[in-house]
């Protein structure tokens, strides 16, 4: 019997198939092919029953979410292999999540926070970025986020840790409060 998220996952995954192609192929600077073989690796590591354990599935933006991410990296992946060499691009994955609905004051504050927050994940190195949306935004393991993005456990650690002390510094400079 098939695990009900991965039905989920397979249901968002068809839906989403060419958006998925279409990013990939943006950073793959438009080759099909090789964006066709990131989202099927995108696929094949989020299909993984150990990297879905613990992930909140139940929600189609939410799996829409990960599949972008993973998807994104796999392709960035690809292109490390074959270039050893990666341009930042944006990326756009935190306007993903989910903003609940505050006062006028506090949406007026959070706007702020966010935009700022915002600008300084745009500063970080996408995978970097990347990490710290599984990690924050999705709940993700490390060991979840190195089987996503394909990276030793350590590495994803050491990378998140830097990554945090990068936005703390960022943030201090902008006034605003550290994480």
């Amino acid at each position: 019997m098939q695990d009900p998220a991965i039905g989920r996952l397979q249901a968002v995954y068809c839906a989403d198939y060419g958006r998925l192609v279409a990013a990939a192929a943006r950073i793959l600077q438009g080759d099909v092919h090789a964006a066709q073989d990131a989202v099927q690796d995108a696929w094949l590591r989020l299909a993984d029953p150990r990297t879905l354990a613990g992930l909140d599935t139940d929600t189609p933006e939410r799996l829409r979410s990960l599949l972008y991410i993973t998807v994104c990296n796999a392709a960035r992946n690809q292109r490390r292999d074959r270039a050893r060499h990666e341009t930042p691009l944006a990326e756009g994955g935190w306007a993903l999540l989910p903003d609940p609905a505050p006062g006028p004051e506090a949406a007026a504050e959070a706007a702020d926070a966010r935009r700022i927050l915002a600008a300084a994940l745009d500063r970080l190195d996408p995978t970097d970025r990347a990490i710290l949306l599984l990690q924050y935004g999705h709940g993700c393991t490390s060991a979840q986020i190195a089987a996503l993005l394909g990276l030793r456990r350590a590495a994803v650690r050491k990378r998140a840790q830097r990554a945090r002390q990068r936005l703390q510094d960022w943030l201090r400079r902008a006034g605003q409060q550290t994480l």
